[in-house]
């Protein structure tokens, strides 16, 4: 499955309510199965004025017609500034109507306000995966795990000690346990 470009008809709400915003719409499987809205902004400030009313025009403009696809609906923000990590979290881990992506700090002009640049980024984000045709066969998948997915790996076959290590590099490295009492 990848994404593509479509019509940006049925985000004409948020075109209208938001001219100082660009939105592109690209969808993947058959019915628009996934469907992902990008929203493009200039700065950080302009981000945090403006992401939680686009996602509720959004909730309210946007339905699928198939009660599968309506879960499946992400809002990819593309900012050209840096996002500081608190802006960047309140946005992700809000799950209200869609799953939220944030990228930022475009360092091309040549890339900023690129289709195929965010196509590529939202692929990989979105199915974990490179697609990129292959000579002979089509398509060829290009799978590349996190290094958080492979350190889970390494953690469900080791010793009681060895995940103990693990969890705590995890924790040394992000900075907090959310389970550990202050």
């Amino acid at each position: 499955m990848n994404l593509i470009s479509v019509s940006n008809e049925r985000l004409q709400r948020l075109i209208d309510d938001f001219p100082d915003l660009r939105f592109d719409l690209f969808t993947a499987g058959g019915d628009a199965f996934i469907s992902c809205v990008v929203c493009w902004v200039e700065t950080s400030l302009q981000l945090e004025q403006k992401w939680n009313a686009v996602q509720n025009i959004l909730a309210l403009s946007y339905k699928s017609e198939r009660k599968v696809a309506r879960w499946n609906l992400y809002i990819a923000f593309l900012c050209k500034e840096e996002v500081g990590k608190p802006l960047r979290l309140l946005i992700q881990n809000d799950k209200f109507s869609a799953r939220k992506m944030v990228f930022d700090s475009w360092s091309s002009e040549t890339s900023w306000l690129d289709d195929k640049a965010a196509l590529k980024i939202l692929n990989y984000e979105i199915f974990e995966v490179d697609l990129s045709a292959a000579q002979s066969y089509g398509i060829m998948i290009d799978y590349a795990p996190s290094e958080l997915v492979s350190r889970l790996k390494s953690y469900s076959k080791g010793t009681a000690e060895s995940k103990l290590e693990i969890i705590k590099e995890l924790v040394a490295e992000f900075g907090s346990d959310e389970n550990q009492k202050s």
